[in-house]
Formats: C-alpha cells, structure tokens, sequence
C-alpha cells in the first residue's frame, strides 16, 4: 500500500490517504491533489508520499481522487514543514497563508496586474553594484550563501536591486509594505525582459494574484516581487532571494502562524541552496549580529553628498509656546518656509495621532479607558479614543473620578501641533496620519500624495506620524521630530533601535542642504550621539554590548506565550501557580496582564520565555500549553518575538 500526506489550507494538521495504482506515477511531493475531505472533494498539498511499515494503519484509508497539477518543489514542501514545527502551528494554517489557495478556483477572465504609475521613482544607479559578483558566482555556483548589504540609502538600495537582477532568469524578491512592492515591480518591469516579471500581495484583485501564481507554476513568470506571503512563492529554483529593508517589523506576522517573512525567506535559500540578499539602510541588530559573526558577507557602500545636519534641542532649557513646540523649532521652522520657494518645505513628525488627552485640573488624573487602563485621546468629531482597544466615548464636560469641571487639553498630537503651527507661523497646514481617510488611493494600494496644484505658490507645512507620510524623497528642507523621547522610553528592548531606523527613513526626505530638528529632554542618551555622527553601525556595536549584559537577543532566544480566559476572576498569581511545574527552572517574564485581542474573552496574560537553547524553549511551550488547554483556556504562540 502506497500512502501521501495531504495538507488542505485549513486549521487541520496533514491527513493520510491511500494512493490508487493509476496515480502511483502522479503522486509526488508539492503537487495538488483531490481528496475526500468531511463529505466533500477539497484541493490539497501532498507533503510527502511513503509507504508504511505493515500494520501501520488499522482500518481503512480514504483514497485520494485526483492530482490536479504541480505547485510546490520538494524543497518547498520541506519549507513548509519547517514553518510548522519552527513556529509551532499546524501545517494548514501555514498553507492558508501562502499563494497557494489563490490556485484553488480559477477567475473566469485572470488577468495581469499592470504596473502603477510612479513619476517619483527612483532611477536605476548606473555602475556595479557591490558585491553583486560575488553574489552573482553564488549563484552561478548554486550553493547558500548569505550577504548583508548595507545601503547608504534607500535610492542606492533600490539601485542595488534592479542592477542585481538586470539579466537574471529567475529570483524572489520581498518588499516589507505594499508601496515599497509596488515601486519595486514598476522599475524591474522597465528592465530588458520585463514581461517575466509579476507581483504578489495582498491588495491586488483575487483575478490578478491567480494570473501571478498561475504564471509561476506555469512558468512564464520568473522573478517575483511581493510582500510578506510572497516568500512562499511556487518558484522553482529562484537564481537569488532577495528580502529589501529587511529591519522592517512588517516582515512578522501578527496572526497564527507568526512566521517572520525574512527569517523564512534566509531558511529558504538555505532549503534550495540560493544566495540570500539582504538589504536595508539600517539593518536590524540581529542581522548585523550574524555579519558581524561571519555567518552573513557584509557589503557595505559609502554614500556620496554631504548628510544632513541634526540638532538637539533641549526641552528643558528652551522656551516653549505650546506642548512639544519650543520658540526655537518654530523660528527654524518659519526660516525654512521664508527661505524656500517650495510650496513644502518643512515637516513635523509627532509620535501621537488626534489632538490631545484630557486632564482634569482639580485632581490632577488623565481621562483613562475603562477596559485597559490607558490615557484616552480627544479626536475631533469623535470625541475620547482609546488607541489600543478602540473604545469610545463622547467628550465628557466633568471628570469621571472628582466630577470636576476643569477639564484641560493635556499633551498634543497632530491635530493639536496642526492647529498651534497654522496660529504660529500662519501659514497653510497639511496633515498625514491614519485617521485622514484614504481618498485617493490608486491601483494596489497606493495612496497618491495630497498637496499644492502644479504651479501653486501656496505654502505649507506636512504635520504627521512616522507611519503615515508619503513624502517626496529629498525634498524636505527642515523636519522636526518633536518627541523622539516617546519611543525612545517605551518599556521595549527594541526601542532605541526602533527609533534609529525611524529617523534614518526620515534621512531619506531631507535635501542634501536639509536639517534635522531633535525636541528631547535627554540630549545625553547614547542613541542621540550616533545620530548626530550618522554612526549607525557604532550605534549597532554599543546596543549589542546592552543586550549580551541583559541577556537579550540575539544573545538568546524568546518565545511568547499568550494564554486567554473566559472566566474574568483568573489573577496573574493563580496563573503562575497553575504553571508552576510545567515552567520549572524557565527562565520567564510574566505572567502579566495584557490587552485581549479575541472576542469573548475578558482575560489574557503575556508569558515571555527565555533560553538560549531554542528546543528547550519549545518543550517548555508544549507543558504549558498541556495545563491551558487541560484548564479550558486558550494559547497563542508567539515564536523569536519581534516585541520584547
């Protein structure tokens, strides 16, 4: 008897079927099949094809109906089993996310993406790219093979790319965000032999990612751009995997299975044994930690051009008009407009969207949400906003603990900084954050920049959020941050390196003459001195010597655990009780309450393990999760978090 493993996009793990004679030639490792799954005919993956010990089995199989077509390399499917034992979820939930359910029904009229139109992108570089030939023989060669490139900046990353993959065949490249995608697959297009190449994400029409897939499988595509799933790509035997701005924390996956796009994207290149490319402006501390180790070749390339200025400003030494606005960010402000005949010229980066929080002056206490805890923020029109649950309420006119009636703006946040900058400077205000609706977004995903007329004199300045600000690259003359201390203080391991990536994608909308405005009450913390020198990978070295004395990654490894209760009463201390044995020497941090992120159930507690051995890790996840789920509670794993 000949048997297959069949993994079917569903929170099931692989099912065994028997294999008829006449697909015995058929059944192979990655290719879809027909079986019989809960009274109906469902499309599966095979992952593997055996035949078992005799008495192996008792009773009888379902037979497998049909094999549809290829998809997957062996070495694919072996990706995917990786995925599952790595990340500690089944193998159904791995496939869910991955293009392949985008082949399961066939559109009636598929259809390619066209490329999106984009009059700011950046141009090729002329010349070579370094390093490129000795990415260029591993490739050649067909052996695994890890580089760290580390770009001066984004225009010389995407230079990087396009001239890398100028003449190649075959290659898989990811893009942490949809517009960084987008961008990316607009210039390759543009190249000699264009026609082969296609994008994946998530934006895209169900019509136009079956033609991506299908003309993967089939083979008239060969270089892949997309974001996150792309990484699971039915490519066979890409000549390089290339992951871009490979710091980005978009590259996790907040939902089961919460793989890291770029971790799985280097596993891969090792699985198919193709060079792995790397690339950011400023790359994560794990990444340089590995160069560093010789287990990645770091390429690095000097920039040319003089880098912008950066200055600190000491909050508590400088006069302030309004929270977070001292006299003098406002006079470099008011400079850079005057002196500048571009209609933007200048921008202010706050950390803090709506306008402000609401205190009360009689007995000094913020507004707070009932459910977490946590300040609440007042929005224009919709009143007091909880920015981590998204509860709700009407602006009160008395406090909801002394029934006072002084209630007073406490802090700002864009609204506020938009409104003081147009009372300041009178000028015109424009604002970027993600509660401006997305009125103009073109084709996959791109939110086309909003501003002056061609031709217009008016002049403004750009209020906004780090996240929220589709800029033109080098055409800024001032940006001010004006709390950088916000991230810089959150209770996070990663939050200076957070910090630094940040303002180093600010670099990138600064002209060559541009300037750099710091608004901070701790001008002495380290991260601001290499800031000012641009010292990013000094800045790297000193944050690897904090994290081997606190025993950090990549120093060792983490894994959290989130464990939900529907019975309200369960207490922090009666988990750990509960846990006790099964956590025994672990090192852990927690248990602690936390926000609860699934519907119905009013409890949930984060419980973060650390260990240097990664089985150890797994071991202990598993008697744990045997006492939750023996308690009826529920458990969310969460494998190398990228919050800690």
């Amino acid at each position: 008897m000949h048997v297959c493993d069949i993994v079917f996009p569903q929170n099931l793990p692989p099912l065994t079927y028997s294999v008829p004679p006449e697909l015995l030639q058929s059944v192979k490792p990655g290719v879809m099949a027909l079986a019989p799954l809960r009274g109906k005919v469902k499309k599966g993956l095979v992952l593997r094809h055996y035949t078992p010990g005799s008495g192996t089995f008792k009773g009888r199989l379902n037979e497998i109906v049909d094999i549809v077509m290829p998809v997957y390399s062996p070495e694919m499917t072996g990706l995917i089993d990786w995925s599952a034992d790595y990340y500690m979820a089944n193998h159904g939930t791995v496939l869910k996310g991955t293009p392949f359910r985008d082949l399961l029904k066939a559109p009636k009229r598929p259809r390619q993406r066209p490329p999106s139109a984009d009059d700011g992108a950046c141009a090729p570089l002329s010349g070579e790219a370094p390093g490129s030939g000795e990415i260029l023989a591993a490739a050649q060669k067909g052996g695994y093979r890890a580089f760290l490139y580390h770009a001066p900046d984004e225009e010389h990353e995407t230079g990087f790319v396009t001239r890398l993959l100028q003449g190649m065949q075959s290659a898989l490249v990811l893009a942490p965000e949809v517009n960084d995608a987008e961008l990316l697959y607009s210039l390759l297009r543009r190249l000699p032999g264009g026609d082969r190449v296609c994008i994946f994400h998530g934006e895209m029409k169900g019509t136009e990612r079956y033609d991506s897939i299908e003309g993967i499988c089939s083979g008239r595509y060969g270089i892949v751009v997309g974001t996150r799933p792309a990484v699971f790509a039915p490519l066979f035997s890409p000549s390089v995997i290339v992951v871009t701005k490979e710091h980005d924390l978009s590259y996790k996956q907040e939902e089961s299975p919460r793989y890291h796009g770029r971790d799985v994207a280097v596993m891969r290149g090792f699985i198919e044994k193709v060079p792995v490319v790397l690339s950011s402006v400023s790359p994560s501390v794990e990444s340089c930690y590995n160069a560093f180790n010789n287990k990645y070749v770091l390429l690095r390339q000097e920039g040319s051009g003089p880098r912008p200025s950066v200055t600190l400003i000491q909050l508590r030494k400088a006069k302030t008009v309004a929270p977070f606005l001292s006299s003098r960010l406002l006079k470099s402000l008011r400079s850079a407009i005057d002196g500048s005949d571009k209609p933007v010229a200048a921008m202010a980066v706050i950390q803090r969207r709506g306008y402000s929080m609401l205190k009360c002056d009689d007995c000094e206490e913020l507004e707070t949400c009932p459910g977490c805890q946590t300040p609440l923020v007042v929005h224009r029109g919709e009143g007091l906003v909880c920015h981590l649950c998204g509860w709700k309420r009407d602006t009160p006119v008395s406090c909801s603990r002394c029934g006072g009636f002084n209630l007073s703006p406490f802090g700002s946040g864009t609204e506020r900084i938009e409104e003081e900058l147009r009372k300041h400077l009178g000028i015109d205000t424009l604002r970027f954050d993600s509660d401006i609706p997305d009125a103009s977004r073109g084709k996959g995903g791109r939110q086309e920049e909003e501003g002056p007329s061609p031709g217009s004199t008016a002049r403004r300045i750009v209020v906004g959020t780090l996240k929220a600000r589709r800029i033109t690259r080098k055409s800024l003359d001032v940006i001010a941050f004006l709390n950088p201390d916000l991230m810089l203080n959150l209770p996070e391991v990663r939050a200076p390196e957070r910090l630094v990536q940040e303002i180093y994608s600010l670099r990138g909308l600064l002209s060559e003459k541009g300037r750099l405005l710091l608004q901070t009450e701790i001008p002495w913390h380290p991260v601001y001195r290499y800031l000012r020198k641009w010292d990013y990978m000094g800045f790297v070295k000193s944050e690897l010597r904090v994290r081997k004395e606190n025993a950090m990654p990549p120093y060792t490894r983490l894994l959290t655990l989130f464990i939900y209760s529907r019975d309200g009463s369960v207490t922090a201390e009666m988990l750990g009780t509960m846990l006790r044995d099964a956590l025994g020497d672990m090192d852990t941090m927690g248990p602690a309450g936390t926000i609860p992120r699934i519907k119905g159930y009013p409890c949930c507690f984060q419980l973060t393990l650390r260990d240097r051995n990664r089985q150890a890790l797994k071991e202990c996840a598993r008697s744990v999760m045997k006492v939750v789920v023996d308690a009826g509670m529920t458990l969310r794993i969460d494998v190398d978090p990228v919050l800690f």
